[in-house]
């Protein structure tokens, strides 16, 4: 079941939270509605819900092309799961999952019988198998969630709206369960569109990434798509760590090229920290001359922080731990700074 939105317009007195928004969202893709808090996301995945509604006379919402602007929430036959899980403190877990299912009206309602065996196989789906009998308290946030995301199946839904599922959970969590939910979709193959601020998150597990900001979308691609070709500076500096360099920056050279210029015309480049190369100070190398100013090494990876001789900006560049090691660099030593890949949108081109 694909989702449609066309022309979304909410306003909350003079604040405009979505401004002639559209979205696509195909049949069975995971898509996710990413952008910082106040960009328009979660009252856009709202209003899909027929949890809010547009301002009069804007937008459509259209479920596989039938349209359901209208239609009350109830009865748009989606699976909503909310950030702090919802889930009923004095039920248990099979009570919870079977609570959308027994409040329904007698002649729609399953029989018990059946209720409980689809919330059985809704445990087994979401492994949460020999906990029905548990109540929320009982459970960790990642079971709760996995609860919350069983009792929105239960309805058998046209599409599964996420509002930023993992919000509530530790970073090892989040990640586990993130990881789960990819292969939870992929078995499933239900249309779902969720919402999240964590750039790692949309790009590790979506098959298409909305960018939202300022109330409306920047840009829609796969996430290699808009973290290699990112179609505005909000969206490169949103996608991970970016230096802003203004002013005269380095020149890009390749890793076998040798030549004096260091430098390039005025602009503004955008660059990642781990396209930067770094090599030691030797006369008649290329690059541009900076000094290192800090070391950190966690892990695997080493984040430096160097300054421009010529024009006294900061760089933070990263590179292996395994480099700074042969490369015996440290602070206060002078090195050479050269871009592997850069992207100036002043001009539109990579330079």
């Amino acid at each position: 079941m694909s989702i449609h939105a066309s022309n979304i317009r909410k306003t909350f007195g003079a604040f405009t939270a979505l401004d002639g928004v559209d979205l696509n969202v195909p049949r069975g893709k995971l898509v996710a509605l990413l952008g910082p808090s106040g960009s328009g996301k979660t009252t856009l995945l709202r209003i899909i819900a027929g949890l809010e509604h547009a301002d009069p006379g804007s937008g459509q919402i259209q479920f596989h092309g039938e349209d359901v602007t209208h239609v009350p929430a109830g009865k748009r036959k989606v699976g909503f799961v909310f950030q702090h899980y919802a889930l009923f403190r004095h039920m248990t877990v099979l009570e919870n999952i079977a609570f959308g299912l027994k409040v329904r009206r007698r002649r729609d309602r399953p029989p018990a019988t059946e209720i409980t065996d689809r919330v059985h196989r809704l445990l087994k789906l979401v492994q949460l198998e020999g906990l029905d009998a548990r109540y929320p308290s009982q459970l960790s946030g990642g079971q709760r969630q996995r609860v919350a995301l069983a009792r929105a199946l239960a309805v058998e839904p046209k599409v599964l709206l996420l509002d930023e599922p993992f919000g509530a959970l530790d970073a090892k969590v989040r990640k586990e369960l993130r990881r789960w939910l990819r292969r939870f979709h992929d078995e499933i193959q239900l249309t779902t569109l969720f919402v999240t601020h964590d750039q790692e998150e949309a790009l590790e597990i979506a098959d298409e990434v909305v960018i939202m900001n300022q109330a409306k979308v920047e840009q829609v691609g796969t996430p290699q798509e808009v973290y290699d070709k990112p179609a505005s500076p909000f969206v490169y500096q949103f996608l991970g760590n970016v230096n802003v360099l203004r002013g005269q920056v380095p020149e890009q050279v390749g890793a076998h090229q040798r030549r004096p210029a260091t430098l390039i015309a005025n602009g503004v480049v955008y660059v990642r920290p781990h396209d930067i190369e770094l090599a030691p100070d030797v006369p008649g190398a290329a690059g541009a001359v900076a000094v290192i100013r800090y070391v950190h090494v966690a892990g695997p990876q080493a984040r430096l922080s160097v300054e421009l001789v010529q024009t006294r900006e900061n760089v933070e560049a990263e590179i292996s731990r395994t480099e700074l090691t042969a490369l015996g660099l440290g602070v206060g030593d002078l090195v050479r700074l050269r871009l592997r890949q850069s992207h100036s949108f002043d001009d539109d081109y990579a330079i």
